[in-house]
């Protein structure tokens, strides 16, 4: 769980008056949802043609891209 720990904290970082709130989750899903819309996703393949963590600011600019 330290990458998710890393995009925890990356977001609070980048967002101090976020909410993140890690759920455990067993299967290799590796999500980041705001306001009930799918950011990233390990297991979806969004973006990407394999399975992955997100790279160090990738999540932090896929939610400027989206807005937020």
């Amino acid at each position: 769980m330290p990458k998710a720990f890393r995009a925890k904290d990356e977001i609070e970082r980048a967002y101090p008056d976020a909410q993140v709130l890690l759920v455990p989750k067993r299967g290799g899903y590796f999500d980041v949802m705001v306001e009930d819309k799918l950011i990233f996703s390990k297991t979806e393949k969004i973006g990407t043609p394999i399975e992955r963590f997100p790279e160090v600011g990738e999540i932090t600019a896929l939610l400027k891209t989206a807005g937020y």
